[in-house]
């Protein structure tokens, strides 16, 4: 071996022993850092949580965006609910009016029937004479349920048709009762009863009037 090659050789043995801290330093710090990466996993995961979480409120935040509702107002409420019923009743009492006023003279005839039944009893100044009065009024009473199925067949039009039928129930049984008494002394249920009459009776005759002064909306 020449001397030339002898020092090659030497010097490649020295520049391999200088390289060796180094290669030593660099891959230490490549398996330090992937025991990091190794041992803490979530450091590689935050962003799609973060970004799973934003989207998440960005969707609740646009839900709310198209709703477009507010919060609601009971005390509103209640109002528009009473509103809404005070305009139903109103129409409707518009509508019996009307219904009513094209019926006057059904009307009419009912009326008539039932202040003649009425006269019937207080003319009658004996108990036979109430009797008869009392026959003759049942008597007339498959008239006034033709006159009155004549008015409304339903019972659901005319405001007066339950009174008109609470008029015919009291001279079938409490007026010509309350005649009675008072021809054997009592006056008491003669009175009652005629002032439950009188008061149903213009009842009747206001609601008449009201309705043939009415006019179509």
């Amino acid at each position: 071996m020449t001397a030339r090659a002898e020092t090659r050789r030497t010097f490649e043995r020295r520049e391999r022993r200088r390289s060796w801290p180094l290669v030593l330093a660099l891959g230490t710090s490549f398996f330090a850092a992937a025991c990091r990466n190794r041992g803490n996993p979530s450091d590689s995961t935050p962003a799609p949580a973060a970004a799973s979480h934003s989207s998440a409120a960005a969707s609740a935040s646009g839900a709310s965006a198209e709703s477009g509702k507010l919060p609601e107002d009971p005390e509103a409420g209640a109002r528009s609910v009473a509103e809404w019923r005070e305009h139903l009743q109103h129409e409707e009492r518009e509508r019996r009016l009307g219904y009513d006023r094209r019926k006057l003279h059904e009307h009419e005839e009912v009326l008539k029937e039932l202040r003649a039944a009425r006269r019937s009893f207080d003319d009658a100044t004996t108990k036979p004479a109430v009797f008869r009065a009392d026959r003759a009024f049942q008597a007339a009473r498959p008239k006034l349920d033709a006159a009155f199925d004549a008015i409304d067949h339903w019972g659901n039009s005319s405001k007066v048709l339950p009174d008109y039928r609470k008029l015919v129930e009291t001279f079938s049984d409490a007026y010509p009762g309350a005649r009675m008494s008072a021809i054997g002394g009592d006056a008491a249920p003669l009175e009652r009863v005629g002032r439950e009459v009188d008061e149903r009776f213009r009842s009747i005759e206001a609601w008449l009037h009201e309705a043939e002064e009415s006019e179509d909306e």
